[in-house]
């Protein structure tokens, strides 16, 4: 069946902030489609936001539009350093950005859902094995229990790597599956999704920790299908494929918001620019289209054979 900051330089910046958050140039003359922007997005991403910055452009040709890619870490040490008005990113607060801001009363960021995405855990297609459940991965991972002990079909301990702790799957990865415990079976990281692949590709015995739209086009792997207790749906969710389709209908664990976080709560340009990413309807296709889901688009399923 188918479904058609470093840290360092962080907490000194957060001492000069005060709990109010403005623009540092207030006289500059803006309004919903004029003005100038600069927006910080999270690289992993990229793929994925690029193209519906284009449409954007396009649509508001007097706004002009500049677009930085970094890693998860420093675009949100943009934030809240408040050298970007808006960012865009695949993750929530890390655990010590969200202490700093409470220690310092520093108010939450109004922010948009746009799109989720999946934490995938994807093979190479030699991989003995497609289906585990949620259970045996975290023990295997946080807990250093041999899966294969666990396992029918694997006869051996494979090894795990994902990206680097500046990144958003890792920040996603650590949040959702580690749950911030100290890890007692090692992970390999990699500085980007290319070197990341190449290793999984060329070696079966590793499994890959990545997002869905990282691989879902992506022919050399195969993404491992999770069972999964279901707190929202009080019952336990048998394995299905990796799809978006399945995503939207809660029926997959690991599910990843991309956000747009402002920097100023008032309806200005980077507020209808993040309305825009979350709200307009080509953007909303787009990100269907491109095997994730939109966050405010009404959504038909289709089911083949």
């Amino acid at each position: 069946m188918k479904i058609k900051l470093m840290i360092l330089s962080f907490v000194i910046l957060l001492v000069s902030c005060d709990s109010k958050y403005e623009a540092k140039d207030p006289n500059d003359v803006e309004t919903l489609n004029s003005g100038k922007l600069k927006v910080y997005c999270d690289e992993l991403i990229k793929p994925v936001l690029d193209s519906a910055f284009v449409l954007y452009t396009q649509e508001y040709e007097k706004v002009e539009l500049t677009v930085e890619y970094a890693n998860s870490r420093n675009v949100m040490s943009q934030l809240l350093s408040k050298e970007a008005r808006v960012v865009v990113n695949a993750r929530d607060y890390l655990k010590d950005e969200d202490s700093l801001m409470n220690a310092f009363k520093l108010e939450k960021h109004k922010r948009f859902v746009i799109a989720y995405d999946g934490l995938v855990f994807f093979v190479n297609k030699e991989f003995p094995i497609d289906t585990l459940n949620t259970n045996q991965l975290e023990k295997a991972i946080v807990n250093g229990e041999d899966l294969s002990k666990t396992t029918k079909g694997l006869d051996f301990e494979p090894t795990y790597a994902t990206l680097d702790q500046y990144s958003s799957v890792y920040a996603n990865f650590n949040s959702m599956i580690v749950k911030d415990n100290p890890l007692k079976r090692k992970v390999e990281l990699y500085e980007n999704i290319d070197d990341l692949k190449k290793q999984v590709a060329s070696n079966s015995s590793i499994i890959g920790i990545g997002y869905l739209s990282q691989i879902n086009n992506d022919k050399n792997f195969k993404m491992l299908r999770l069972g999964f207790d279901s707190d929202s749906l009080k019952r336990y969710i048998t394995p299905k494929p990796v799809h978006q389709g399945y995503i939207v209908q809660d029926l997959y664990p690991y599910k990843v918001p991309y956000y747009a976080y402002l920097l100023e709560d008032r309806q200005n340009l980077p507020f209808w620019f993040g309305t825009y990413l979350a709200k307009q309807e080509n953007v909303q296709k787009l990100f269907l289209d491109q095997g994730i889901v939109p966050a405010f688009a009404r959504i038909k399923l289709k089911y083949e054979e």
